[in-house]
């Protein structure tokens, strides 16, 4: 029973610091009149802006190539947050995000970023980063954007502008504002993940995830979830012949990211609602109903022939 107690206490943590980041959306939002993107670079551009494509950039790379990792959305966050934000501190016009100089940050560890159910290390473990000596490797955050319903609605860049794909809310492509949303208390903006080496706060690379597994039925070019076929990602460790989330040759990192959606607490994942309520989701939800819940709008994730009969 103190055993159970303890968890129910953790789990209540973790709702309110989804929700505390949450509302700092919504304070982003009221000064900008649009929601950030999921990855920006130094000059406040996203990867559309900078004709990047998700799936070339590289977890920590630094250089003035164009698969350079980007920032995250949470550090665009950190003005609004009630923390000394490191954001104002750094000259975003000169330094790329992992920059030699920027590493002492991004390996800070935000109380706020984490779940305290989460049994994994503080830091990334992913060979991709590489700090300068005496340095940790980024701190994780165990929260992360549900930029869309698939991987490959993550990863458009064609068709991003187009209300019938790409689905999330926080893409890395393109930025929505509220009006943009079927219903702010309907549609889920965050997620739990207890992935150990891909989920460093500071890296707009893996600063936004699909909802739905890769390995369920959205590979290729799919842009549709296709229930049943298709799972929900919650707490899945392994299916079919992928044994991973997201497999390294799916994205730009060297290794595979292990978990999508997912924690530590016993048979369900926080998620919050970009009105900022906080939802126990169960890992079995029903896959038509998880579409709905991290769809923008009614017609996102529809097969584009549907879409063109309809608006003839």
């Amino acid at each position: 029973m103190i055993g159970c107690s303890r968890e129910n206490q953790r789990q209540q943590t973790c709702a309110l610091r989804l929700k505390q980041l949450a509302t700092t959306f919504h304070l982003y939002h009221d000064n900008n009149l649009k929601l950030p993107t999921s990855a920006f670079y130094q000059d406040r551009q996203n990867l559309a802006q900078k004709d990047v494509e998700l799936k070339t950039v590289v977890p920590g790379k630094t250089g003035k190539m164009k698969n350079s990792a980007p920032y995250s959305f949470l550090v665009r966050l950190f003005p609004y947050i009630d923390l000394k934000p490191p954001h104002n501190d750094l000259p975003f016009d000169k330094n790329e995000a992992f920059a030699p100089e920027n590493y002492t940050l991004a390996a800070k560890s935000v109380p706020g970023f984490l779940c305290p159910s989460f049994s994994g290390k503080p830091t990334s473990q992913a060979v991709d980063y590489t700090p300068p000596a005496g340095v940790e490797k980024p701190a994780l955050t165990n929260y992360k954007a549900l930029g869309a319903t698939t991987l490959a609605c993550l990863q458009d860049f064609t068709f991003v502008g187009m209300p019938y794909y790409n689905g999330g809310v926080i893409h890395p492509h393109a930025a929505y504002s509220f009006n943009n949303l079927r219903a702010i208390t309907q549609t889920a903006l965050l997620t739990e993940t207890k992935e150990q080496k891909y989920a460093a706060w500071w890296d707009g690379t893996t600063a936004s995830i699909p909802g739905f597994h890769p390995g369920t039925g959205n590979v290729g070019d799919d842009r549709m979830p296709s229930p049943p076929v298709a799972a929900p990602a919650l707490n899945i460790e392994a299916s079919g012949t992928q044994k991973s989330f997201i497999t390294h040759d799916q994205f730009g990192g060297k290794e595979d990211m292990q978990w999508g959606p997912s924690s530590d607490h016993p048979g369900l994942v926080n998620h919050a609602m970009v009105g900022t309520e906080v939802r126990a989701i169960s890992n079995d939800i029903d896959p038509v109903v998880y579409s709905a819940l991290i769809s923008r709008r009614d017609d996102d994730n529809r097969p584009l022939e549907d879409f063109i009969k309809q608006n003839r």
